[in-house]
């Protein structure tokens, strides 16, 4: 007969692919911005880092879970293995299993921080052209004025 602390442990392993299939579906979610105008692609770009933010927290929360898990696995294992018994296949697999987890979510951690960087990139990219643009409109209606384009000021 198993450990209780055990079986409840495995359970909660044995939820882990469900969770992260959910956070998966969530994340493919998220799309980067299409946008014509710079103003538009800057409030896209905000709403888009908000939405890697949100999923990043997840994929980080989780990883934080079952970096515990692993560690009280590996302590259950330890206490197991002490007295010179072989290690169960149940709790192999279930070592398996988290270290598949912990894997999957650590690729998504860097792969939305990454997507983190590029959009921060691009929105001071474009926060800049546009600073540039208004700068250009100012210099252009100078010009206008200095010319006399038919208008009184």
């Amino acid at each position: 007969m198993m450990n209780p602390e055990v079986l409840l442990l495995q359970r909660k392993i044995a939820d882990y692919p469900e969770q992260i299939d959910r956070m998966q579906k969530r994340y493919s979610l998220v799309l980067a911005p299409k946008a014509e105008t710079i103003e538009s692609a800057i409030k896209g770009l905000n709403a888009y880092i908000i939405q890697l933010k949100v999923n990043s927290s997840s994929f980080t929360k989780m990883g934080a879970s079952i970096s515990a898990d692993l560690e009280r696995l590996e302590q259950m294992i330890q206490e197991e293995t002490a007295g010179g018994k072989e290690l169960s296949e149940s709790l192999q697999m279930s070592h398996v299993q988290l270290q598949h987890a912990a894997a999957t979510v650590e690729t998504y951690i860097r792969s939305i921080d990454a997507q983190l960087d590029s959009a921060h990139s691009a929105l001071e990219t474009l926060t800049l052209a546009r600073k540039h643009k208004k700068t250009l409109d100012v210099v252009n209606l100078l010009s206008m004025i200095e010319k006399g384009d038919g208008y009184k000021v």
